[in-house]
């Protein structure tokens, strides 16, 4: 008997010295991604498809954010939108649908960008007439009018023209068609860029002031500065963003929402300093909030930041130790802009954005801008993919291994669910900044308010039963039980029956 056991054993021992296939040092997670841009090629024949997974593949890269609505029309041909008038476009090539279909055999996540409110940016009108910018632009009139105006009147900020996120009809449009390209195709995510104003003299769409100011219950048109006004703007930002959210993840749960999101100027070290910081106080973009109400899935700041200039270096520096330290429930991605750094200084970037923080907390990873611009010197952008995953004279490689995509839990394993629903009048109409309640089994108290046509959402709500009603300020109507479930979108309506008695 113990010498039939003697060669198992050796076996065994030697087995154990040696590590199992399964058991081999694990790939790192990094999310890996590269902004590609429809205003350059990349995507808009099948050789330059394929050309872009095989730069992906030679960068150990693992996704592409990729732009597929440039200004209110499209490089898909499932759309809601016209088709793009770019000439380099191929005639009735599908670029989202081919791209998606190459990139996933090679394992890369495809994440359509979509720009969000520029809605055209030339002079000429688009030769559809069933563009928005024909009609709801400079020719349209009354709610018609969808376009934000300044403050002094103008209606195009630089070359754009831009929807108006406080206009009910316009921001119900461009969550459609978000929504739409989760529903037709097999994107892996969606990507939502330039969801804010311009800077604080924007935003002054008639509908968008006359919705302040009868909610607000003053008369005069409000300064840029003013502060409810401000609020109230960055709020539409944010009802925007929770209504693509939630419409998105009903329509198919695991999709990712993520957002290209300003980290212009000085890093903010204290939420005072945030609030003071350019996305909150000038773009009114509070995608810190965005993060922690659990309403995008990913946030991709803009870092770009000169790595050889002294003061936009530390900016840099301060953006991403923020950015590192206030993720919450979801995740952030650095995002560094190769196009105005040299190669060395676009890896010495990666490198601190993927070291962990003072407080040992870690990005998921990175999205470099841009796959048609990788450096500031004319150096072949052939060589920066090369650089990023082998060592060259540009240093140590920063992607010397593949890299799995990282896991995003509350999707893959969830705990929680989520509410989304609409409030209506007697009529049928949608009801504005009307207030909603929801009270758990628990005895928790969520109160919300609806956007401009009635849509109202929670996310990361606990399982259980829950009682949905109207808050009496905004009027009477029959209370609605609710059962949450994890990882599911729950829908619902209210009606108001009847409206509280004015006390004048």
């Amino acid at each position: 008997m113990r010498k039939r056991l003697v060669l198992p054993m050796i076996i065994l021992m030697v087995i154990s010295l040696v590590p199992a296939v399964g058991q081999a040092e694990e790939q790192p997670e990094e999310f890996r991604a590269i902004w590609v841009d429809a205003f350059h090629d990349g995507i808009k024949t099948p050789e330059q498809v394929d050309k872009l997974v095989q730069d992906v593949q030679e960068a150990n890269a693992n996704a592409v954010v990729v732009q597929v609505r440039r200004r209110g029309d499209s490089y898909f041909n499932k759309s809601l939108e016209p088709r793009s008038q770019d000439p380099a476009l191929e005639s009735g090539f599908d670029a989202l649908e081919y791209l998606i279909e190459k990139a996933h055999q090679a394992d890369i996540e495809v994440h359509a960008w979509l720009t969000t409110l520029p809605i055209w940016n030339s002079l000429y009108p688009p030769e559809s007439e069933e563009h928005a910018f024909n009609q709801h632009g400079p020719s349209a009139s009354g709610e018609d009018y969808w376009l934000t105006e300044s403050i002094s009147g103008d209606n195009r900020s630089g070359a754009d023209y831009i929807l108006d996120p406080g206009h009910p009809d316009a921001a119900d449009y461009t969550a459609d068609q978000y929504v739409n390209v989760v529903k037709e195709y097999d994107v892996d995510g969606v990507h939502l860029d330039l969801v804010r104003f311009t800077d604080p003299t924007w935003g002054y769409n008639p509908t968008s002031v006359d919705r302040y100011l009868t909610q607000t219950g003053q008369e005069d048109i409000p300064e840029p500065e003013n502060p409810q006004w401000k609020d109230w703007r960055r709020q539409q930002v944010n009802n925007l963003v929770r209504q693509v959210y939630l419409r998105s993840i009903a329509e198919d749960p695991s999709v990712k929402v993520s957002a290209a999101v300003i980290a212009w100027g000085k890093g903010p070290e204290t939420m005072e300093e945030y609030k003071q910081s350019a996305p909150y106080n000038t773009v009114l973009q509070d995608w810190n909030g965005w993060l922690e109400e659990g309403i995008v899935d990913l946030a991709i700041p803009m870092n770009y930041d000169r790595e050889h200039v002294p003061l936009q270096k530390a900016w840099y520096d301060l953006w991403i130790e923020w950015e590192k330290d206030h993720q919450y429930d979801r995740q952030v991605a650095a995002g560094p802009g190769s196009f105005i750094n040299t190669i060395e200084g676009t890896l010495a970037q990666i490198n601190r954005a993927l070291q962990p923080s003072a407080e040992g907390n870690r990005l998921a990873g990175v999205s470099l801008y841009s796959y048609a611009s990788t450096n500031n010197s004319g150096i072949e952008n052939d060589t920066f993919f090369k650089a990023l995953s082998a060592e060259s004279e540009y240093g140590e490689p920063v992607f010397s291994e593949p890299a799995a995509i990282p896991d995003m839990p509350w999707k893959t394993n969830p705990t929680k669910g989520h509410l989304m629903g609409y409030l209506i009048d007697q009529d049928g109409d949608p009801v504005d900044n009307g207030k909603v309640v929801l009270r758990g089994s628990e005895g928790k108290t969520y109160q919300f308010e609806t956007d401009g046509n009635g849509f109202f959402g929670l996310t990361d709500l606990p399982d259980g039963h829950y009682v949905a009603q109207i808050d009496g300020e905004t009027g009477e109507g029959a209370a609605k039980p609710l059962d949450i479930e994890a990882g599911v979108v729950t829908e619902t309506e209210l009606q108001v029956k009847a409206v509280p008695q004015s006390s004048n």
